[in-house]
Protein backbone atom coordinates (compact mmCIF):
# COMPACT_ATOMS: atom_id res chain seq x y z
CA UNK A 1 0.00 0.00 0.00
CA UNK A 2 1.27 3.48 -0.84
CA UNK A 3 0.15 7.06 -1.31
CA UNK A 4 -1.30 8.52 -4.49
CA UNK A 5 0.30 11.46 -6.26
CA UNK A 6 -2.21 14.21 -5.54
CA UNK A 7 -0.61 16.79 -7.79
CA UNK A 8 -3.44 16.09 -10.25
CA UNK A 9 -6.95 14.63 -10.08
CA UNK A 10 -6.59 10.85 -9.95
CA UNK A 11 -9.04 7.96 -9.97
CA UNK A 12 -7.43 4.77 -8.66
CA UNK A 13 -9.68 1.80 -9.39
CA UNK A 14 -8.63 -1.83 -8.97
CA UNK A 15 -10.43 -5.16 -8.93
CA UNK A 16 -11.26 -6.78 -5.61
CA UNK A 17 -10.12 -10.32 -4.89
CA UNK A 18 -13.56 -11.58 -5.95
CA UNK A 19 -13.40 -9.56 -9.16
CA UNK A 20 -10.03 -11.06 -10.05
CA UNK A 21 -11.38 -14.57 -9.40
CA UNK A 22 -14.26 -13.97 -11.83
CA UNK A 23 -11.93 -12.53 -14.46
CA UNK A 24 -9.46 -15.42 -14.08
CA UNK A 25 -12.30 -17.91 -14.57
CA UNK A 26 -13.19 -16.25 -17.88
CA UNK A 27 -16.23 -14.44 -16.54
CA UNK A 28 -17.42 -11.00 -17.57
CA UNK A 29 -17.34 -8.06 -15.19
CA UNK A 30 -20.58 -6.14 -15.40
CA UNK A 31 -20.06 -3.37 -12.86
CA UNK A 32 -23.39 -1.69 -12.08
CA UNK A 33 -22.68 0.04 -8.74
CA UNK A 34 -19.81 1.72 -6.93
CA UNK A 35 -19.33 3.57 -3.66
CA UNK A 36 -17.19 6.56 -2.72
CA UNK A 37 -15.69 6.88 0.76
CA UNK A 38 -14.31 9.83 2.69
CA UNK A 39 -12.92 7.84 5.63
CA UNK A 40 -9.34 9.04 5.01
CA UNK A 41 -10.31 12.69 5.37
CA UNK A 42 -9.67 14.40 8.71
CA UNK A 43 -12.36 17.09 8.82
CA UNK A 44 -10.93 18.53 12.05
CA UNK A 45 -8.31 20.16 9.79
CA UNK A 46 -10.99 22.49 8.36
CA UNK A 47 -9.60 25.83 9.59
CA UNK A 48 -12.09 28.67 9.86
CA UNK A 49 -9.36 30.88 11.36
CA UNK A 50 -7.09 30.70 8.29
CA UNK A 51 -5.64 34.18 7.66
CA UNK A 52 -6.24 33.92 3.91
CA UNK A 53 -10.01 33.74 4.32
CA UNK A 54 -12.76 31.31 3.34
CA UNK A 55 -11.07 30.05 0.17
CA UNK A 56 -8.28 28.63 2.31
CA UNK A 57 -10.33 27.01 5.11
CA UNK A 58 -9.88 23.59 3.49
CA UNK A 59 -6.35 24.06 2.17
CA UNK A 60 -4.82 21.36 4.38
CA UNK A 61 -7.57 18.85 3.57
CA UNK A 62 -7.31 19.50 -0.16
CA UNK A 63 -3.57 18.80 -0.07
CA UNK A 64 -3.71 15.59 2.00
CA UNK A 65 -2.11 12.48 0.49
CA UNK A 66 -4.62 9.69 -0.15
CA UNK A 67 -3.91 5.97 0.11
CA UNK A 68 -3.90 3.71 -2.94
CA UNK A 69 -6.88 1.44 -3.46
CA UNK A 70 -6.59 -2.02 -1.89
CA UNK A 71 -8.18 -5.24 -3.19
CA UNK A 72 -9.07 -6.83 0.15
CA UNK A 73 -11.45 -4.22 1.53
CA UNK A 74 -14.83 -5.53 2.66
CA UNK A 75 -16.54 -2.30 3.63
CA UNK A 76 -16.03 1.41 4.17
CA UNK A 77 -16.48 3.08 7.54
CA UNK A 78 -18.03 6.15 5.90
CA UNK A 79 -19.43 7.15 2.53
CA UNK A 80 -19.76 10.33 0.52
CA UNK A 81 -23.40 11.42 0.46
CA UNK A 82 -25.46 13.97 -1.42
CA UNK A 83 -25.16 17.47 0.04
CA UNK A 84 -28.93 17.53 0.65
CA UNK A 85 -28.44 14.71 3.19
CA UNK A 86 -25.78 16.51 5.23
CA UNK A 87 -26.56 16.59 8.95
CA UNK A 88 -28.92 13.61 8.88
CA UNK A 89 -28.63 11.06 11.67
CA UNK A 90 -29.99 7.53 12.04
CA UNK A 91 -31.42 6.77 15.49
CA UNK A 92 -32.38 3.44 17.10
CA UNK A 93 -33.79 3.07 20.61
CA UNK A 94 -31.40 0.27 21.60
CA UNK A 95 -28.30 -0.95 19.78
CA UNK A 96 -27.37 -3.80 22.15
CA UNK A 97 -29.47 -6.63 23.59
CA UNK A 98 -27.91 -9.11 26.02
CA UNK A 99 -29.02 -12.51 27.39
CA UNK A 100 -32.09 -12.73 25.13
CA UNK A 101 -34.25 -15.84 25.61
CA UNK A 102 -34.95 -18.23 22.72
CA UNK A 103 -38.08 -17.19 20.83
CA UNK A 104 -37.99 -13.56 21.97
CA UNK A 105 -39.00 -11.12 19.22
CA UNK A 106 -37.22 -7.76 19.13
CA UNK A 107 -38.74 -4.89 17.17
CA UNK A 108 -36.22 -2.54 15.56
CA UNK A 109 -37.57 0.79 14.25
CA UNK A 110 -34.90 3.20 12.97
CA UNK A 111 -35.67 6.87 12.38
CA UNK A 112 -33.91 9.38 10.17
CA UNK A 113 -33.68 12.86 11.71
CA UNK A 114 -34.52 14.60 8.44
CA UNK A 115 -36.53 12.35 6.12
CA UNK A 116 -38.90 9.40 6.10
CA UNK A 117 -37.26 6.41 4.41
CA UNK A 118 -37.18 2.63 4.22
CA UNK A 119 -34.32 0.59 5.66
CA UNK A 120 -32.39 -2.54 4.71
CA UNK A 121 -31.93 -4.91 7.67
CA UNK A 122 -29.18 -7.50 7.16
CA UNK A 123 -28.52 -10.32 9.65
CA UNK A 124 -24.98 -11.69 9.78
CA UNK A 125 -25.82 -15.13 11.24
CA UNK A 126 -29.15 -16.90 10.74
CA UNK A 127 -28.09 -19.60 13.19
CA UNK A 128 -28.62 -17.10 16.00
CA UNK A 129 -31.36 -14.68 14.96
CA UNK A 130 -33.79 -14.32 12.06
CA UNK A 131 -36.46 -12.14 10.51
CA UNK A 132 -39.81 -13.40 11.83
CA UNK A 133 -41.44 -14.03 8.46
CA UNK A 134 -38.57 -14.61 6.07
CA UNK A 135 -35.83 -17.18 5.65
CA UNK A 136 -33.67 -14.52 3.97
CA UNK A 137 -30.95 -12.68 5.86
CA UNK A 138 -32.11 -9.40 4.28
CA UNK A 139 -35.36 -7.52 4.81
CA UNK A 140 -36.46 -4.09 3.58
CA UNK A 141 -39.06 -2.02 5.40
CA UNK A 142 -39.68 0.57 8.07
CA UNK A 143 -39.52 -1.83 11.02
CA UNK A 144 -37.90 -5.24 11.43
CA UNK A 145 -39.05 -8.01 13.77
CA UNK A 146 -36.03 -10.06 14.83
CA UNK A 147 -36.46 -13.43 16.57
CA UNK A 148 -33.90 -15.10 18.82
CA UNK A 149 -33.22 -18.65 17.64
CA UNK A 150 -32.61 -21.86 19.54
CA UNK A 151 -28.87 -22.49 19.90
CA UNK A 152 -26.75 -24.89 21.97
CA UNK A 153 -24.36 -22.18 23.21
CA UNK A 154 -24.87 -18.49 23.94
CA UNK A 155 -23.75 -16.35 21.01
CA UNK A 156 -24.04 -12.89 19.51
CA UNK A 157 -25.24 -11.81 16.07
CA UNK A 158 -25.57 -8.41 14.44
CA UNK A 159 -28.24 -6.64 12.42
CA UNK A 160 -26.84 -3.98 10.09
CA UNK A 161 -29.40 -1.30 9.25
CA UNK A 162 -28.87 0.94 6.22
CA UNK A 163 -31.12 3.77 5.02
CA UNK A 164 -32.29 3.12 1.47
CA UNK A 165 -32.23 6.83 0.58
CA UNK A 166 -29.64 8.27 2.97
CA UNK A 167 -27.15 5.39 3.06
CA UNK A 168 -26.71 5.96 6.81
CA UNK A 169 -25.73 2.84 8.74
CA UNK A 170 -26.30 1.58 12.28
CA UNK A 171 -25.51 -1.82 13.80
CA UNK A 172 -27.54 -3.63 16.47
CA UNK A 173 -25.94 -6.51 18.41
CA UNK A 174 -28.12 -9.25 19.91
CA UNK A 175 -26.76 -11.80 22.38
CA UNK A 176 -28.92 -14.92 22.64
CA UNK A 177 -28.86 -17.32 25.60
CA UNK A 178 -28.21 -21.05 25.18
CA UNK A 179 -31.18 -23.40 24.84
CA UNK A 180 -30.68 -26.81 26.48
CA UNK A 181 -32.94 -28.50 23.95
CA UNK A 182 -31.24 -27.07 20.85
CA UNK A 183 -29.17 -28.89 18.24
CA UNK A 184 -28.07 -25.77 16.35
CA UNK A 185 -24.42 -24.76 16.73
CA UNK A 186 -24.22 -20.95 16.48
CA UNK A 187 -20.60 -21.19 15.34
CA UNK A 188 -21.30 -23.85 12.73
CA UNK A 189 -21.89 -23.17 9.03
CA UNK A 190 -24.23 -20.24 8.64
CA UNK A 191 -27.71 -21.37 7.68
CA UNK A 192 -28.68 -20.29 4.15
CA UNK A 193 -32.10 -19.33 2.87
CA UNK A 194 -34.45 -22.18 3.74
CA UNK A 195 -33.13 -22.62 7.30
CA UNK A 196 -35.10 -24.73 9.84
CA UNK A 197 -38.71 -23.60 10.04
CA UNK A 198 -38.68 -23.44 13.84
CA UNK A 199 -36.63 -20.24 13.55
CA UNK A 200 -39.34 -18.38 11.66
CA UNK A 201 -42.83 -17.74 13.01
CA UNK A 202 -45.29 -14.89 12.83
CA UNK A 203 -46.92 -12.87 10.07
CA UNK A 204 -45.56 -10.19 7.80
CA UNK A 205 -46.63 -6.65 8.60
CA UNK A 206 -48.48 -4.46 6.15
CA UNK A 207 -46.30 -3.06 3.45
CA UNK A 208 -43.32 -5.32 4.11
CA UNK A 209 -41.20 -6.63 1.28
CA UNK A 210 -38.70 -9.45 1.21
CA UNK A 211 -35.94 -9.45 -1.42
Amino acid sequence: MGFLDNSSVTVDAILTKRGREILAAGGDLNITKFALSDEEIDYTLWDVTHPNGTDSYGAVIENMSLLEATPNRKDFRSFLIDASQAGQTLSIDNTHYSAVDTGTVISITPTNSAITEQFIFRIDNLNIISHTSSTSDVYTGGTAQIKAGSIIDAATATVTIKGVTSGLVQVVTINVKADAGSTVDPLGPKLPDGAPANLFTGGAGAGTTYP
